[in-house]
């Protein structure tokens, strides 16, 4: 599975998904959720356990609603959190076409009144979004999709409207993208990463801001067969990824100036099928010793959505499974 299918962070290669342009998920859907939900409340308690894990695949999911409104059609309308009995969050008003269609969505800071942000949607997601800080322009994003629904570029501004970022994806009508480029500040080229279907091979190149090579590696079928960096600095932009495979295991590497490339693997276990609720997360070297792991139980309502949920962690640090979480879930739905 080629790496331009997950998105890039400081040490992480996660691009986006490169399945077939599809009716994008509602909101209730992003937000792990199943059924008619009408609204969530959620509580937590965390224990003090030493606990953590290095950059890569994550053990311990987080939360992504805590208190959260939908409409029928799982369109988000309020989301935030309860902080000594003030709701602090964003509340949303929007704008519908004749089919229902959300085309317009403005979210509200719930405490002030004040906009936060300003989308407008197309049949493919967002295609503009405009940003605020105290009622003034913060940021913009400017989204173009290919004729398949397949998203091509993303132009980030900043407040004053010049160039933050530009994004651009080439990507083939099922869904697979080959090509992907993100210029910086004054349009310079800040990497590059390509892919062919037919060879399985992926290249990736960094640069600094006079146009040098900074970092560059080269993968064939799944194995790097060439890297290079600049710096000797053990955390580099681009010299760690992740590769997701649909058996539910995730291959972490981080590589070296030296050409050397240490690989972990994380195993998924869930309760059913969607890869929804996972029961164990484990973190394990090249040769199979546990390293890291989170273990999750449940308790589930009719629609599959969990109302308690129990983390516990495994480390050297910690060689006993170690309550780390609990979380309880209030939930209600719309009446069919």
């Amino acid at each position: 599975m080629p790496l331009l299918r997950r998105a890039l962070s400081l040490s992480i290669v996660l691009i986006a998904s490169v399945t077939l342009a599809q009716q994008p998920k509602s909101d209730a859907e992003m937000d792990g959720f199943a059924g008619p939900i009408k609204s969530v409340s959620t509580a937590s308690t965390h224990f003090p356990v030493k606990w953590s894990q290095p950059d890569g695949s994550t053990l311990a999911m987080p939360i992504f609603c805590w208190e959260c409104d939908y409409d029928p059609d799982g369109t988000k309308i309020k989301s935030g959190q309860t902080v000594d009995g003030d709701f602090q969050g964003e509340i949303s008003l929007l704008e519908r076409d004749a089919n229902g269609h959300v085309i317009d969505r403005r979210d509200f800071n719930a405490h002030t009144g004040e906009i936060v942000r300003h989308q407008i949607v197309g049949p493919f997601g967002r295609t503009s979004e405009t940003d605020y800080i105290n009622a003034k322009v913060s940021a913009q994003q400017l989204i173009d999709y290919d004729q398949y629904g397949h998203m091509s570029s993303w132009l980030s501004l900043d407040g004053a409207g010049k160039q933050a970022s530009l994004n651009r994806t080439t990507t083939t009508k099922d869904g697979i993208p080959t090509e992907r480029s993100v210029w910086g500040k004054e349009d310079r080229l800040s990497w590059r990463q390509t892919y062919d279907p037919r060879t399985d091979e992926e290249h990736f190149t960094t640069y600094d801001d006079s146009g040098s090579v900074k970092l560059t590696w080269t993968r064939v079928r799944g194995q790097v067969v060439s890297f290079w960096e600049q710096s000797d600095s053990s955390r580099e932009f681009g010299d760690s990824f992740v590769e997701n495979h649909d058996n539910g295991n995730a291959e972490n590497y981080h590589c070296a100036k030296n050409r050397s490339c240490e690989r972990t693997m994380v195993h998924y276990e869930y309760m059913s099928p969607g890869k929804r609720n996972p029961t164990s997360a484990e973190w394990r070297d090249a040769d199979g010793r546990l390293l890291y792991a989170a273990y999750y139980e449940y308790e589930l309502d009719a629609y599959q959505n969990w109302t308690h949920r129990a983390v516990s962690v495994w480390s050297s640090d910690n060689p006993e499974r170690t309550p780390y979480e609990d979380d309880t879930r209030i939930i209600a739905y719309w009446q069919k």
